[in-house]
């Protein structure tokens, strides 16, 4: 296992030297990778309507039988470990912000993604609307815990959502100087939000570095869909970065087993990588294999299940074989309300995803009710702990340097542009 900086190392070094997982045990993973290689070559996977894509795996060997592409795990390990990064500098506005993902450095945190309700510090349980999202980068911006403000905290219902993406992005960049996650919208607004942060942040392109980290996921099992795919390339070509996942619902959309999860999530996001540096080589790539039991009987998935904390434990692991930075999953729960429950299931992800080595934490601040709801007073405890606990801080983050006024007008001019909605 890496070693970890500052206070990871010192305070964390007599849970990385407890044998929960064979780290040293090559022969495990070995076979996790041979598995992972057979559904390739057997099974193979589903690139949707994306003939771009096709053709750049058949240049490297893949069979292709329509949509269905079925391609060496070797030849892709050998792609990744070829040109993508170990580790790249991720900016913020203020250079002062700016994260390392990978290598040595200590993980970097973002919240809850995609939550579409919120439980206000009241007790009241909302939509989200534009005011709440800029409310909560403002929190992220002013947490110590938090290195990332992340994107999509919750959705803006009150907002068009041909317009969502742009307020998103206004909404990061003037309610915060820390970096922050870019959209994958469609691949023009990723482009869109490269160009403009680009501008917002006003330094000349670095090798080893990048403004934004796109999420990027594939759909288990074994499918990529248009969209995605073709993000993925404008932002590899861009020479941003892209979190490859496999978020998988075990007994679901994966095997019920640990190792049938890991071998399918392995095989999915291999592909992904290694279209990265197809497109660019030495494109920055983060790799996140996330499995959740599903449970027939809610019909959900179960987060805080112990099992999720082994297959996280492991990919990890498949990821510095890799030699790449990984993803890791923050403070998730089932439960409905911050109780017992939620800082029980919470407590146990977040030190799991810490104690693997994880390089970026998704997910790391509110989340409740299976990612349906951010809770605002979660929140702030979550991003308070992660401080106290981790980073050894507790110290808020100052007001964020304002915005370029230009860059700030020029979004607003193309927010009034965008098609009106009835």
């Amino acid at each position: 296992m890496k070693n970890r900086s500052g206070y990871q190392e010192r305070e964390l070094s007599d849970y990385l030297a407890t044998p929960y997982l064979p780290t040293k045990d090559a022969v495990a993973f070995d076979a996790i990778e041979k598995a992972a290689d057979r559904v390739l070559e057997e099974t193979g996977i589903r690139f949707q309507d994306d003939p771009g894509t096709l053709d750049q795996l058949r240049q490297i060997g893949a069979v292709v039988d329509g949509d269905i592409v079925r391609l060496e795990g070797d030849v892709l390990r050998q792609i990744i470990r070829r040109s993508a990064p170990s580790s790249f500098r991720l900016r913020a506005r203020n250079p002062n912000r700016d994260t390392i993902i990978g290598g040595s450095a200590h993980a970097g945190f973002a919240p809850i993604y995609g939550a579409p309700d919120v439980l206000l510090e009241s007790g009241q349980r909302v939509k989200g609307v534009r005011d709440i999202y800029r409310q909560l980068v403002s929190i992220a911006h002013q947490s110590a815990g938090l290195t990332n403000t992340g994107h999509m905290i919750c959705v803006m219902d009150d907002v068009p959502e041909v317009s969502r993406p742009l307020e998103m992005l206004l909404a990061h960049l003037t309610c915060s100087d820390k970096p922050f996650m870019g959209s994958i919208a469609s691949p023009e607004i990723a482009m869109e939000y490269i160009d403009l942060t680009a501008a917002a942040i006003r330094r000349p392109p670095l090798a080893g570095a990048c403004n934004l980290l796109h999420l990027v996921n594939c759909t288990p099992p074994l499918t990529y869909w248009e969209n995605p795919l073709k993000c993925l390339r404008s932002i590899a070509q861009a020479g941003e970065a892209a979190m490859i996942s496999s978020y998988m619902m075990m007994g679901a959309t994966s095997p019920a087993t640990i190792a049938g999860t890991l071998i399918q999530g392995y095989a999915e996001v291999l592909a992904g990588l290694a279209l990265t540096q197809l497109w660019k080589p030495g494109a920055p790539v983060v790799m996140g294999i996330l499995g959740w039991p599903f449970d027939m009987r809610s019909m959900q998935p179960n987060f805080g299940d112990s099992a999720s904390q082994l297959v996280q434990l492991y990919s990890t692991e498949l990821a510095r074989r890799l030699g790449i930075p990984s993803r890791g999953d923050g403070a998730v729960t089932s439960a409905k309300v911050d109780d017992a429950q939620a800082g029980s299931e919470g407590a146990r992800v977040l030190a799991a995803a810490v104690v693997s080595g994880a390089d970026f934490i998704l997910h790391s601040t509110g989340w409740l009710e299976q990612g349906r709801c951010v809770s605002v007073g979660k929140f702030r405890r979550d991003a308070a702990a992660i401080a106290e606990t981790y980073l050894r801080t507790s110290i808020a983050c100052e007001p964020p340097v304002a915005l370029d006024p230009a860059i700030e007008a020029e979004i607003g001019e193309r927010l009034v542009k965008l098609p009106k909605v009835a």
